[in-house]
């Protein structure tokens, strides 16, 4: 009897220690068709990047800008990104300093980090936050403002959008 149990443990242990095998990933996901439509900003936050670096309180470090100069609100903007590669966008009341019209492009299509959009011989490229939140209709844009004279990031903007 003790065999049988020995036996039985040593199986037991031999196969509960086998690796599972890997499912595969599945495609990757092409974000361009997900980008198409109109988007319509929600949030529009500022960061201080040195507060932020020195681990200050966030009320000490991002202050909400959406609604702060009144009657311009921030959330007037939308910007449409067309299937065929073509953008408008509509400021609204807003400060925003966003491209009118043009068109638009991923920086890489394989594994995007931001948009570039260009009008002429313009252009302007904004940073994208996390990919997955495109797929229930939010994305997030991001900027950075530098010093010029010694090239450190002295504030970011965070642009929240919800698809319309």
């Amino acid at each position: 009897m003790k065999k049988i149990v020995y036996l039985l443990f040593i199986t037991l242990v031999v196969f509960s220690c086998m690796p599972d095998e890997i499912p595969p990933i599945g495609e990757k996901t092409n974000y361009k068709p997900m980008l198409a439509g109109t988007w319509q900003l929600s949030k529009f936050e500022q960061i201080d990047a040195e507060a932020e670096s020195k681990n200050f309180p966030e009320f000490a470090t991002r202050k909400d800008l959406t609604n702060v100069f009144p009657g311009h609100p921030y959330s007037d903007f939308t910007i449409t990104f067309k299937a065929d590669g073509t953008f408008t966008s509509a400021k609204g009341n807003s400060y925003m300093q966003f491209m009118a019209s043009g068109n638009w492009a991923l920086d890489d299509e394989q594994y995007p980090s931001a948009i570039v959009l260009t009008s002429g011989s313009t252009s302007q490229k904004i940073a994208l936050g996390s990919l997955a939140d495109v797929i229930v209709g939010k994305v997030q844009f991001k900027e950075e403002r530098k010093q010029p004279d010694t090239g450190k990031v002295k504030i970011k903007y965070v642009y929240s959008l919800t698809k319309k």
